[in-house]
């Protein structure tokens, strides 16, 4: 699903005050709170996409669960959103300001698939190799996709490398069924 362009510019916004405020370090914190709350209780993601409860009723919701884990501005932020009717987008804004935030710090976002789990030795390699290439912090994201059969795939910078078995038996199924051949009688 694509992102709302109102998300952007209120992730742009909060953003933009943190920087201006010096408190860029709270404002991750209190994003990182906020979206890993959101995303672990769907009642209360339901409850930010309802239209049929009152803002004034959420705003109460939302100060009570998360006054005194996040920053005086990032609580200020939620309690506008609300008002504007907005609260419905918040964790997309939070993963846009995310975004803000990995752009400003040179942190850079990779996501590794394998068919089984990586060992430790194996992803603090992968994890070197992909800091040098993107000349910067690399976080990875991973993900145990049973289908690959084996090997990887990697997406970085909209970029993809496969080499997972099922690429590969992909390409010569391919290989097998595009050429004609005839045995010889």
């Amino acid at each position: 699903m694509a992102t709302p362009r109102a998300a952007i510019r209120y992730a742009k916004s909060l953003f933009s005050l943190a920087e201006e405020q010096g408190s860029i370090d709270a404002m991750e914190q209190d994003v990182r709170t906020l979206h890993a709350t959101i995303e672990a209780a769907e009642d209360l993601e339901l409850m930010l996409q309802s239209p049929v409860i009152k803002a004034d009723a959420k705003e109460k919701i939302l100060v009570k669960i998360f006054e005194g884990h996040i920053s005086d501005l990032s609580l200020g932020f939620v309690k506008l959103l609300v008002r504007k009717g907005r609260e419905s987008i918040l964790p997309a804004i939070m993963l846009e300001s995310q975004g803000l935030i990995r752009s400003k710090r040179n942190i850079g976002v990779a996501e590794v698939k394998t068919a089984v789990p990586m060992d430790d030795e194996l992803r603090s390699r992968v994890a070197a190799a992909l800091t040098k290439l993107h000349d910067g912090e690399v976080e990875l994201q991973e993900t145990v996709e049973p289908s690959l059969l084996g090997g990887f795939q990697l997406l970085m910078d909209n970029q993809m490398i496969d080499a997972s078995i099922k690429r590969e038996l992909e390409l010569l199924r391919r290989h097998i069924t595009d050429h004609d051949y005839e045995p010889e009688f």
